[in-house]
């Protein structure tokens, strides 16, 4: 039989049809159990001949089409000849988003498909999730009301500390958002890699990325929220990471200005860090959008050559007094040029000073952060003006207290600091 069909028991209002479409009905009843009661379920065997009568089941309809790992690749396939065929339908990916069944998820998106039921997540989320397949596209004029700020740390050279720096600030500015707005705070802080070499963040963070930045680029347009919450990379503060894949080269050539509009609509902040890649591999469309560039130096003679050849890189860039701020990372009272001297030297406002601590490098050996560490350690406070710049909505960062709540919030314990 090439189709079965379940009523719902209890309709209320107009009911949403569903056509399950695929190789195996096992997933039928899976999926009934979850949906919400105003609606009907078909199964549709891919192998059988099928019409388009038999994947539009009048109003409110949806075409289901099973991307768990094991079928991900069949329902690709699907995808592709029914977006050829049958480009009205409204097409939805069905997966999971434990560990090791999110890759179905990330093949449904190369796929072309928008819209993904979580089989993970409770009823009111799949109802949810369908609801929001059925609602029309706002316009792209609307969707961009809000543009969160875009932070670019750039590293002026290979090996000054830039992605640990980004990993420690993202969170620690994550964590203090979520303090001052609330568990119920509606957008997180996204934290994109474009260093070199790539892959570091997510070994910082502890994380298994399968989603990446040059994923993001082919699927601009439909970059939303939905897609950051099921696809990318989530940190256990909430904080999201768009990394590159381990291993990449050179950044692709594409133009990201797309991109970068669509995540600054979605997150609340935005942190781009471009460590150790040359500044000629830089998409110009980053520097010039961005609303900060923060160099990141250290007070050796090559860094400091380093800063030079960057800063006349930079030269053309618009409003470049008020944009460029100085960060100096692994300060040491006893070492080189004092931080005052180099932001005079290069006529740079100094934003932050970060002292020289082995055991922020000690922890990102271990796959963790100085958070869980030690809450209290001066490298951590050192970073309040930064965060303060990253985001404006986050709480102040405290001396006492708030370092516990976050060590805390993270899973960490509550370190006695000498």
């Amino acid at each position: 039989m090439p189709y079965a069909t379940a009523q719902p028991l209890h309709p209320q209002g107009p009911a949403m049809n569903l056509v399950l479409y695929g190789v195996d009905r096992e997933l039928l009843a899976r999926l009934a159990a979850k949906l919400p009661p105003t609606t009907v379920l078909h199964w549709q065997d891919c192998a059988q001949p099928t019409s388009a009568q038999d994947l539009q089941r009048g109003a409110q309809n949806l075409v289901l089409l099973d991307f768990r790992p094991e079928h991900a690749a069949a329902s690709s396939v699907l995808a592709q000849q029914l977006q050829q065929a049958q480009p009205e339908l409204i097409l939805v990916a069905v997966g999971a988003t434990a560990a090791g069944q999110v890759e179905g998820i990330v093949m449904a998106l190369r796929a072309g498909l928008r819209d993904v039921l979580d089989l993970d997540s409770d009823d009111a989320g799949i109802e949810t999730a369908l609801r929001r397949a059925l609602s029309p596209r706002p316009a792209a004029s609307a969707q961009q009301v809000h543009k969160a700020k875009l932070i670019v740390l750039l590293g002026v050279r290979a090996g000054v500390g830039t992605s640990t720096l980004a990993a420690h600030l993202s969170v620690l500015a994550q964590q203090s958002h979520l303090l001052a707005q609330g568990e119920s705070s509606p957008q997180d802080g996204l934290l994109l890699e474009l260093a070199q070499p790539a892959g570091d963040l997510a070994l910082y963070l502890n994380l298994d990325s399968r989603f990446h930045y040059e994923d993001a680029l082919r699927n601009a347009g439909r970059i939303d929220a939905t897609l950051a919450r099921t696809a990318m990379a989530r940190h256990a503060s909430g904080l999201v990471l768009l990394d590159r894949s381990s291993g990449s080269d050179a950044l692709p050539p594409s133009d990201p200005a797309a991109l970068l509009q669509r995540l600054r609509g979605v997150f609340s902040s935005v942190l781009c860090d471009a460590g150790g890649c040359p500044l000629r591999q830089l998409p110009p469309v980053l520097l010039d959008h961005a609303d900060e560039i923060w160099l990141v130096a250290d007070a050796s003679i090559a860094t400091l050559v380093s800063l030079d050849h960057a800063l006349k890189h930079l030269s053309g860039q618009r409003e470049r007094g008020k944009r460029l701020q100085l960060v100096i990372n692994r300060h040491d009272d006893n070492g080189g040029m004092s931080p005052d001297q180099i932001a005079r030297r290069f006529e740079l406002p100094l934003l932050a000073t970060l002292p020289e601590r082995p055991r922020v490098r000690a922890a990102a050996s271990h796959g963790h952060l100085l958070l869980q560490d030690a809450p209290r350690d001066p490298y951590l406070r050192a970073l309040a003006p930064l965060v303060q710049r990253l985001d404006p909505a986050a709480c102040p960062v405290q001396a006492h207290g708030l370092r516990e709540r976050l060590a805390l919030a993270l899973g960490g314990p509550q370190w006695k600091i000498k």
